[in-house]
């Protein structure tokens, strides 16, 4: 087994074995392809969770691929080809 694909792999299944990180990633899913700041995400999690910890959840989500930041907007989407 490739030992990159096996870290990638880990990095992805570690970001979505949280379930704020799920819902967090499921709510980009379905906005895109407009991206989202941290307080309309934070408006959409089921109970209050600071700006701060939101961030520590993106940047798992960032770390495994899943999301990326986008520059222009100050945003957060899931790398989806265009």
């Amino acid at each position: 087994m490739n030992l990159k694909a096996n870290v990638n792999g880990h990095k992805i299944c570690d970001a979505l074995s949280d379930p704020t990180r799920t819902r967090i990633l499921k709510y980009l899913i379905q906005a895109y392809p407009e991206a989202k700041t941290i307080n309309e995400i934070e408006k959409v999690l089921p109970k209050p969770v600071s700006a701060t910890t939101i961030s520590f959840h993106l940047k798992k989500l960032r770390e495994a691929g899943l999301i990326v930041t986008d520059g222009h907007k100050k945003g957060l989407e899931p790398p989806i080809k265009r």
